[in-house]
């Protein structure tokens, strides 16, 4: 009797070390690095988030147009090559970058970057995306191509996944997260000239010929094109479930 319960008691103990392993083994193979996750809260209004990149321009966190919670980034315009970015340091080629965008009418907005460069100015080896008159479109390197209609005036949830390996990228808009994640995207369109290395280097904002005004919030980058897995909290923010968070700065 006692050697039956030593038994059960074994087989307990190792099912309980194969759940946890096995638990364990899962969050390791879904698990994705978190370059950055911010809804612009953490920055105080009427400057650009201090320790990112930039060069000029007019970009400031604001309360004045907002998606979700009390701060946005404004993207208000700025000179030709004025830009703003944050720095990425990955192995993967591939990098997915999400955000609500808002694009006042009335003109050419600012312009979204994933760059292999060493520095946010050069203009070659990226995703060339730009907002303009009720549009988005892409540069790749030789002429405008159109993307698709955009709706101006309004929030819209945008996703584009770079892949630096094949100097393509695919672009994904909806009204909401689960609408843009479930959309039918524009797939395979080109960078601006082939990309410069192996990894992205940078995302950022840029101005040329700017005309009306951007809003980001909630803006999430992160590696691989698997969508990470959030929650929402009740405030409507995205929180992250699965991924670890790189600090950067």
């Amino acid at each position: 009797m006692v050697q039956e319960k030593w038994i059960t008691f074994c087989q307990c103990i190792l099912l309980a070390f194969v759940i946890v392993l096995s638990f364990a083994i899962v969050r390791t193979a879904i698990a994705q690095e978190v370059y950055m996750q911010t809804g612009f809260e953490e920055f105080a209004v009427g400057d650009p988030p201090p320790d990112w990149e930039e060069i000029g321009g007019d970009f400031e966190v604001t309360k004045d147009t907002v998606k979700t919670d009390k701060k946005a980034l404004a993207i208000l315009g700025g000179g030709d090559g004025d830009g703003l970015g944050v720095p990425i340091e990955t192995e993967n080629p591939i990098i997915s970058v999400e955000f609500w965008v808002y694009i006042e009418s009335g003109g050419r907005s600012f312009n979204l970057k994933v760059a292999t460069a060493d520095g946010i100015g050069e203009n070659t080896g990226c995703t060339y995306i730009n907002w303009d008159a009720g549009i988005v479109r892409l540069y790749d390197g030789a002429a405008w191509q159109l993307i698709g209609d955009f709706e101006t005036d309004t929030w819209k949830y945008v996703r584009v996944i770079a892949d630096v390996g094949k100097s393509e990228f695919d672009f994904y808009v909806g009204d909401d997260r689960n609408d843009a994640l479930g959309a039918k995207p524009e797939k395979g369109l080109p960078f601006r000239n082939a990309a410069l290395g192996p990894v992205a280097k940078w995302v950022a904002f840029y101005t040329w010929g700017i005309t009306a005004p951007g809003y980001v919030d909630d803006l999430l980058i992160y590696e691989g094109a698997d969508p990470l897995d959030l929650a929402v909290d009740p405030n409507g923010k995205l929180t992250t479930l699965w991924g670890h968070v790189k600090q950067a700065f």
